[in-house]
């Protein structure tokens, strides 16, 4: 062999030797960093869990401490603080990596006992005190409340027994998971039925959905549709924890220059399931006539066809929307979704679509028996009318075609709905006004 094939073999031998140095080098650095961003995260959501249990026992006291309350001022004040605390729980619960089937009921209990405080909170504040109803409306929230913070207390216990290193760890796709099985256990939790985030926003949520069509989609397929409903580029979603039960969806994680939304798209169709930020609290730059005009333009955009408003709320710089779907101009309540607008950029941040995809089909039988005069000749004298609509409502596991008023009595709103079959009132709401907008009751 010659001196020059020689070197060459030489030079060869080196240069591959310091590739594969320098490969061993920079996995040992990437490994490195991974577990040094992995114990990160698995220290904030251990923070987050920490702060969502603390504020769950607080509510748990001030609930014990309004059953025994003898003053109407020390009730109202106990309420507020309640309100907020359940506002901070919602939010911790939405950063940690529940399934939806555990997180979805859990986070709408919560929102629903801040909703409730504040409503009660308004009630109590012309001097009066808690009714024999509302003590035990509180008493069954406190057995929720106590069920799903033992519940919580025992992911902790799960979660803590393990290094913070292995909390998280890293997937064959290069995304971040926690130990799903600590934080998504079934826990056989009765949440009480409370008050309405709008009329009829409980309708049927079990069952097979009827609105869910397309095919079975791919996981490429779904986060394309994620990073279209984040309104983002597919290049800045990663996957997250997906999720099971009726509606199996898959999880993404997209960054928005507003910051993280955690993003969940059906399996089936790749549909929108829900959508939540991270961090939420905006400035308040849109009115709230804008706001609910871009949220409308996002449901046109995005396939849901026609829908109005029903029912809006606003907090932490959100307008939060309940938006019902429209055929042949009769409005159907179960059929709803839930948005969050930014009031800042006037983005869609959230939204809860459970509910459209689980009730959302055509409607036969629109058709009034009922004259919309007949159906307001049934309503109470004292009632003072302001409105009307034909809409469909959810009764249990069944549906009524109605005439919904909204009318005025001694200073309260009421919406009354009147059955358009039989002309007899079916359901009838007390709207409370609120600090955050209107609470149906």
């Amino acid at each position: 062999m010659s001196t020059e094939k020689w070197n060459r073999r030489q030079i060869l031998t080196v240069t591959l030797g310091v590739a594969l140095c320098l490969s061993l080098a920079a996995n040992v650095y990437l490994s490195a960093n991974n577990r040094r961003v992995n114990a990160q995260l698995g220290a904030q959501r251990q923070q987050a869990l920490s702060d969502v249990v603390s504020a769950m026992v607080d509510i748990e006291v001030n609930l014990q401490k309004l059953m025994i309350t003898s003053g109407a001022a020390q009730s109202v004040s106990l309420l507020g603080e309640t309100a907020l605390l359940a506002r901070h729980v919602e939010t911790g619960l939405s950063q940690l990596p529940m399934r939806y089937e555990g997180a979805s009921d859990a986070m709408k209990f919560v929102g629903q006992v801040g909703q409730y405080a504040l409503s009660l909170a308004v009630q109590l504040s012309d001097g009066s005190m808690l009714s024999d109803e509302d003590e035990r409306q509180l008493s069954d929230m406190l057995g929720a409340c106590q069920a799903l913070n033992a519940h919580l207390l025992s992911v902790g216990e799960k979660l803590y027994a393990e290094p913070v290193e292995a909390v998280s760890a890293i997937d064959g796709d290069g995304a971040m998971s926690w130990p799903e099985e600590a934080i998504a256990g079934e826990s056989a939790i009765a949440y009480p039925s409370l008050i309405f985030d709008g009329p009829f926003s409980d309708a049927r949520t079990e069952g097979q959905p009827k609105g869910l069509t397309g095919e079975r989609a791919a996981r490429e397929a779904a986060r394309e549709a994620a990073a279209r409903y984040a309104g983002v580029d597919v290049s800045r979603v990663r996957d997250a924890a997906d999720s099971g039960g009726p509606f199996e969806a898959f999880g993404f994680t997209a960054q928005t220059d507003a910051g993280a939304l955690s993003v969940q798209v059906t399996g089936v169709g790749a549909h929108l399931l829900w959508m939540m930020p991270e961090q939420a609290a905006y400035a308040e730059r849109l009115s709230q006539e804008e706001c609910l005009r871009r949220a409308q333009e996002y449901l046109a955009q995005r396939g849901f066809g026609e829908m109005e408003p029903c029912f809006v709320q606003h907090y932490d710089g959100m307008v939060v929307a309940n938006f019902a779907a429209v055929q042949d101009g009769v409005l159907l309540y179960p059929d709803q979704v839930k948005l969050q607008v930014s009031m800042d950029s006037g983005a869609v941040v959230g939204a809860e679509c459970s509910q459209f995809w689980m009730n959302h089909t055509l409607r036969e039988n629109l058709t009034p028996a009922v004259t919309e005069q007949a159906a307001r000749d049934a309503l109470s004298a004292r009632l003072t009318v302001i409105s009307s609509r034909l809409c469909v409502i959810p009764t249990g596991t069944e549906e009524k075609l109605c005439w919904g008023f909204e009318g005025q009595y001694a200073g309260t709103t009421y919406w009354v709905f009147v059955d358009a079959h039989t002309g007899e009132a079916t359901e009838i709401l007390q709207v409370a006004d609120t600090q955050d907008g209107e609470m149906a009751l």
